[in-house]
C-alpha cells in the first residue's frame, strides 16, 4: 500500500485538494492511503468548506470498505486533517504579536534610544498590522509567513500529548521515515505564499516539541514537494472598507517576487526534492456578475479551474518519482524546478495526455469511467434501481443520496434546479478551458451540453469520448446506452454482504464499463 501526505494551503491550495479527490474517485490513487492537512487562516472559507463536505462525502461511500482498493471507483482511503490560527480573539497582529510590549521595550545603546517595535515597523505598516487576520494574510507575506511558523509551533505546545489534527498529523510524518509530502498553494496571494518556505521548518519545530526526546527531524528522512502556482486567476476589487485587501492586479508582481525568492532562497532549495511551476499567461478572472467580489468568508466559493488539475497531476507525478526514489535515488540534493506547458492537439484541444502525459490511457479510462457513471448515477438514478435486487437490498437511502450527492459535485446534471443546470467539478474544468480558448477539454463536446432533461437520454455509449476516440461500445436498434449497460452488469453480484453493498456497486461499475469500453 501507499501513503502520500498532503498538505493544502489558502483557497487555491483547498481547490488543487479537491482536484486530488476527485481522482481518488475515479480510482488515480489505487491502494492508497492519502493523509490529507489542510491550513488556512480563514476557516470560514467557502472553498475550505466546499473541501470538507466532498471528503466527507467521499468518506461516507468508502466507510463499508476497510483499507484500501484497485480497479475500482472510490479506491483510495483519504485520512483528513485541519488546522487554523485561531484568530477569534486576537483578531490582528498588534493583538497576536504583543506589540504593545515590544512598545515598551525601550533599549538604550551609546545614548541612542531604541524599541523593539522598531523592527517590525520597518516590514509591516500600522494598516497591516491591524487588517483582520480571521479572512487571510492579504498577499501580506511578510507578516504571514512569521505568524503561520509560529502559530504550528504554539499548536504543538499547546496540545502535546493530546488529539489535535496537527499533532496527530505531525506524528504520522514523526514515525514513518520516508514520508512523501506535497503541498498545494499558490505564490501570489497571502496564506500560500507564506507557508510554502516555512512549513516544513514549522513542522520540524513542532515534531520537536511534540518528540519525548526533542529531536524530530522531518526534513532529512521525508520528501518534501510543492508547486508553484503563479498568477492564473483575477478578479475584480472587493467592494470593502478594509484598508487592506488582496487586489490581482499585483498577482503578477507578487508571482515574479516569490519565484526570485524561491531560485535564490538556499533553504528552500534544500528543503523541497522538486517544485512545479505552474500558471499561464492570461489570467481567468472569476469574478461573477451575481455576487460582488468578497475578501473572504463562506461567500469566496471560487470555481475549479483546470490549472488546478494541472496541480493535482503534478502531485501524482512527485508521488510516482518519490516512490522510487525510496529504492532507487531519483532526486539530487537540491531541488529542480519543473515547469509544463499546456500542450493542445491539432485541434487546438486539451487532451489525457496533456494532463498525465504518458499515463494518459490510464487517465483516460478512469476519468471516463468517472463521467458515465455520472450519467448512471445522477439522473437514471442507477443506485435505487439496484435495490430491487437482492444483492443490494442493503443500500440504504443515505447511501443512494450520498452516491447522487458526490455524482452531483463531480457533473451536476440534475442542477441546482430545473431551470438551470449547475455546473460541478468536471463541468468547471470545461468552462475554464473554452473561457480561455481552448476548443475542447478531454471529452465530447457534446458531454458537456446535457440539459437536466436530456442527460437521462445522452448516448454516453458513443458520445462520451472524441469522435476519433477508439473508446465506445455499440447497442442494438432496440437498446441504449443504459440499457445495454444493465444487461452486462447483470442483476446478481456473488458474494456481497449487507457491509459491502455501496463499493460492491462501484466495483461492478467499474469493471462493467472497462468490459464494455474495451480497456
Amino acid at each position: 500500500m501507499n501513503t502520500y501526505n498532503i498538505i493544502a494551503i489558502g483557497g487555491t491550495g483547498m481547490r488543487c485538494a479537491e482536484c486530488v479527490v476527485q481522482l481518488c474517485a475515479m480510482g488515480m490513487f489505487d491502494n492508497t492511503e492519502i493523509n490529507l492537512l489542510t491550513l488556512d487562516t480563514d476557516y470560514k472559507n467557502g472553498n475550505f468548506k466546499r473541501l470538507k463536505n466532498l471528503v466527507d462525502n467521499y468518506n461516507r461511500l468508502t466507510a463499508d470498505r476497510e483499507g484500501v482498493a484497485s480497479n475500482t471507483l472510490f479506491s483510495a482511503k483519504i485520512n483528513y486533517y485541519t488546522f487554523s490560527p485561531d484568530y477569534s480573539t486576537g483578531t490582528n497582529y498588534d493583538i497576536v504579536a504583543h506589540y504593545s510590549d515590544a512598545q515598551a521595550s525601550v533599549h538604550d545603546e551609546d545614548g541612542v534610544k531604541w524599541q523593539e517595535s522598531d523592527l517590525v515597523d520597518l516590514f509591516l505598516t500600522p494598516e497591516v498590522r491591524k487588517m483582520d487576520l480571521q479572512h487571510g494574510y492579504r498577499a501580506q507575506t511578510q507578516m504571514g509567513s512569521m505568524l503561520m511558523y509560529h502559530a504550528i509551533k504554539e499548536e504543538a505546545y499547546e496540545n502535546k500529548g493530546k488529539a489535535s489534527d496537527l499533532v496527530r498529523y505531525v506524528e504520522n510524518l514523526m514515525t514513518s521515515p520516508g514520508s512523501i509530502v506535497f503541498l498545494f498553494g499558490s505564490v501570489f496571494g497571502g496564506t500560500g505564499a507564506s507557508s510554502i518556505p516555512i512549513l516544513p521548518h514549522a513542522l520540524q519545530e513542532a515534531a520537536k516539541i511534540i518528540s519525548k526526546d526533542g529531536q524530530g527531524d522531518l526534513l532529512s528522512k521525508n520528501l518534501f514537494g510543492t508547486v508553484m502556482l503563479t498568477n492564473y486567476f483575477s478578479f475584480d476589487a472587493p467592494n470593502t472598507n478594509d484598508s487592506v485587501f488582496a487586489t490581482s492586479d499585483k498577482f503578477a508582481l507578487n508571482s515574479q517576487a516569490a519565484l526570485s525568492f524561491y531560485n535564490e532562497d538556499e533553504t528552500v532549495r534544500s528543503t523541497y526534492k522538486r517544485l512545479y511551476m505552474i500558471g499561464r499567461e492570461m489570467p481567468r478572472n472569476v469574478s461573477r456578475d451575481d455576487a460582488e467580489s468578497v475578501t473572504g468568508g463562506d461567500a469566496q466559493r471560487n470555481p475549479e479551474d483546470y490549472i488546478e488539475l494541472v496541480a493535482a497531476s503534478a502531485a501524482y507525478d512527485f508521488f510516482q518519482n518519490a516512490k522510487s526514489h525510496l529504492t532507487k535515488p531519483v532526486f539530487t540534493d537540491e531541488a529542480e524546478i519543473f515547469y509544463r506547458t499546456m500542450a493542445s492537439d491539432e485541434n487546438n484541444c486539451l487532451t489525457f495526455e496533456s494532463f498525465f502525459g504518458s499515463d494518459k490511457d490510464i487517465f483516460a479510462q478512469k476519468c471516463g469511467i468517472m463521467m458515465a457513471s455520472a450519467f448512471l448515477f445522477g439522473p437514471l438514478n442507477f443506485a435505487s434501481n439496484r435495490r430491487k435486487h437482492a444483492s443490494y437490498k442493503s443500500l440504504t437511502e443515505e447511501n443512494i443520496k450520498d452516491i447522487r450527492d458526490f455524482f452531483r459535485t463531480f457533473y451536476d446534471l440534475e442542477g441546482l434546479d430545473e431551470r438551470e443546470p449547475g455546473d460541478g467539478w468536471i463541468k468547471q474544468m470545461q468552462k475554464s478551458a473554452e473561457e480561455q480558448g481552448y476548443q475542447g477539454f478531454l471529452f465530447n463536446q457534446a458531454a458537456f451540453s446535457t440539459t437536466p432533461n436530456s442527460a437521462m437520454n445522452f448516448k454516453f455509449n458513443d458520445k462520451l469520448y472524441p469522435e476519433n476516440s477508439k473508446y465506445k461500445y455499440n447497442v442494438s436498434l432496440l437498446s441504449s446506452a443504459y440499457d445495454t449497460f444493465k444487461k452486462e452488469f447483470g442483476d446478481t453480484v456473488f458474494g456481497d454482504s449487507d457491509r459491502t453493498a455501496v463499493s460492491s456497486l462501484f466495483k461492478r461499475t467499474y469493471d462493467t464499463f472497462t468490459k464494455l469500453y474495451g480497456f
